[in-house]
């Protein structure tokens, strides 16, 4: 697992949960995951999103294994924005 930025940078403001992406009503921001540098969780879906490199991003597509922040077993959701150059992947656990 790459990450994009430094330890201990700002990769801006917490990324809006994946599900809020697609349904407007329900959009709300992941919180930071404590421990980990640029990953976020949202509680209410069960969803993760980690800062990677854009060569680790363009390498895994929707339902890709991927391993967790934690060491456990995950599955791709889904890329999201570009930031502080890299990419927002989010993933749960598989």
């Amino acid at each position: 697992m790459e990450e994009a930025a430094p330890a201990g940078t700002s990769s801006g403001p917490n990324p809006v949960c994946e599900v809020g992406m697609r349904h407007p009503r329900d959009r709300h921001r992941m919180r930071p995951v404590e421990g980990h540098d640029h990953v976020w969780v949202c509680q209410r879906h069960s969803i993760y999103a980690q800062l990677v490199s854009e060569e680790t991003a363009g390498a895994l597509e929707r339902g890709d294994a991927y391993p967790m922040h934690d060491g456990g077993a995950g599955l791709v959701v889904r890329q999201g924005d570009e930031r502080q150059g890299g990419i927002i992947l989010y993933y749960r656990a598989a």
